[in-house]
């Protein structure tokens, strides 16, 4: 949620600045009235879109991985599995891919898989829906579908051998 509060205060200082900015340019033929000097306003400005971008591209990379039900590492773990699956003509099926929006709803635990919405906005104690070792999967899916057994690029825990 800090990157969304950042994306959208940097979005804010930009759509609602750019007037002040060309009057510290001189764009506008008017006087600078503020006290803070025009070339640290255009400095933070500048700054203020940067980190617009920057964070938004992050954000909606992040949001996408979540949707796909997807760490940065399983991604590159998952694309592997898709080749080795595709290479003996079966397809890849990520068991906890529940849909994109279930996706959402169980990572920010609201709407059906929680809590309401404006728990997001509201910092409430709330329990996750999870213990943090087992995890909603699709029905029927113990693992994943294309994927053999010793063909996963991450080990078990040795706890679960004993």
């Amino acid at each position: 949620m800090f990157m969304a509060y950042l994306v959208l205060s940097t979005f804010c200082v930009t759509v609602l600045g750019y007037k002040q900015l060309f009057q510290a340019l001189g764009v506008s033929y008017t006087p600078w009235p503020y006290y803070v000097p025009e070339i640290a306003y255009i400095i933070t400005y500048l700054l203020s879109v940067v980190l617009f971008l920057a964070v938004g591209i992050m954000l909606s990379y992040h949001l996408y991985s979540i949707s796909w039900a997807e760490t940065s590492v399983e991604a590159q773990d998952h694309e592997v599995y898709r080749k080795k699956a595709k290479s003996r003509g079966e397809d890849f099926v990520n068991s906890y891919d529940l849909g994109k929006r279930r996706n959402l709803q169980l990572f920010f635990n609201i709407g059906e898989a929680g809590y309401p919405l404006y728990t997001l906005f509201i910092p409430f104690r709330i329990s996750p829906y999870t213990d943090g070792r087992s995890w909603a999967r699709r029905d029927g899916y113990e693992r994943h579908h294309g994927v053999r057994r010793g063909e996963e690029l991450t080990d078990e825990d040795e706890d679960d051998e004993e």
